[in-house]
């Protein structure tokens, strides 16, 4: 099977995935990326020439998972080898394939490895350490601010337009996973970083309220890699070795742990960060053990009685 038609099944798959999945532009690009990994590995290890056979080889498939958990995580591994199942899945839902060997083979086991967490205090550190003398420290701050504030992910904040954002309510409109939208509420510090910013925006690039929030310098939309650049370089030079930790998703996860620690409900958090389970809030976030023991204490039947025994 010639390169071409290799290509012709690629793009028939992340076609499937846009029209039947509802994935976003993003998730669409890693798994064109994810995959073509894959197909480079099967063109150069393939006994013989490159045929249809070599996705139904399983030695193939393990010989390259080998490959890849030399080189990487367990956690990309397992990203990678999910996306080859969903490959070979819709080949073999579509008759293009007799057998899905996807079935043989299992993920790899992840550790419940918690994301970095700023403390309260680093978050403020980081956001006021960033002046607004330039406009694009207003755009960096206003993405900061807008992160930290909502929880929102990175991908739905590179998409969001000035029509999302109603000052008058306090809150943004976000498209999320699956193309669902969520109603989002952005507190006063936000709001004002966000209105600085675009207060200093050049005319002409203020195109009408579809034109996307944050634009580089040519006028374009920030790409996530762009922000993600951004927030890590003034990161590093407000907070040090600790910034070379800081991502978006950071300052998302940071949201959540923080809200939770200040008595927010694990519900209220899952229709914030736009999490279909409640399952994946739960893993998501992590109890302050200090805020646990308290409530464990004041809760407690026994800890109550012996309390009001020795009062």
């Amino acid at each position: 099977m010639a390169e071409p038609k290799v290509n012709q099944l690629l793009q028939g798959y992340l076609e499937h995935l846009k029209s039947e999945k509802s994935a976003s532009h993003y998730t669409i690009l890693n798994y064109e990326i994810d995959l073509r990994s894959w197909f480079k590995f099967l063109f150069d290890h393939a006994v013989g020439s490159f045929s249809l056979d070599c996705f139904s080889d399983f030695k193939l498939l393990r010989e390259y998972l080998g490959e890849e958990m030399k080189k990487y995580s367990r956690a990309t591994v397992g990203r990678r080898l999910s996306v080859i199942k969903g490959f070979l899945k819709y080949l073999h839902r579509e008759g293009i394939l007799e057998t899905n060997i996807a079935k043989l083979i299992s993920l790899p086991k992840q550790g419940e490895r918690l994301p970095f967490v700023l403390k309260p205090e680093d978050v403020i550190k980081l956001i006021e350490g960033i002046s607004s003398d330039t406009l694009r420290e207003k755009r960096i701050r206003g993405i900061a601010e807008l992160l930290y504030s909502t929880g929102i992910r990175v991908s739905e904040l590179a998409s969001l337009t000035h029509e999302k954002i109603d000052f008058r309510a306090g809150t943004i409109l976000v498209l999320g996973k699956g193309n669902k939208e969520r109603v989002v509420p952005i507190g006063r510090h936000c709001q004002q970083a966000l209105l600085n910013y675009i207060d200093s925006m050049p005319t002409h690039q203020k195109r009408g309220s579809q034109t996307p929030l944050f634009l580089n310098k040519e006028g374009e939309a920030l790409s996530v890699r762009s922000i993600q650049r951004n927030l890590r370089e003034f990161a590093i030079e407000i907070l040090g070795p600790l910034g070379a930790k800081v991502t978006p998703h950071t300052l998302r996860h940071s949201c959540a742990t923080h809200l939770l620690s200040r008595g927010a409900g694990l519900r209220e958090i899952q229709e914030l960060l736009g999490h279909q389970s409640l399952v994946t809030t739960q893993k998501y976030t992590q109890v302050d053990v200090e805020r646990l023991r308290t409530a464990y204490q004041k809760t407690h039947p026994k800890e109550q009685i012996q309390e009001e025994e020795n009062a």
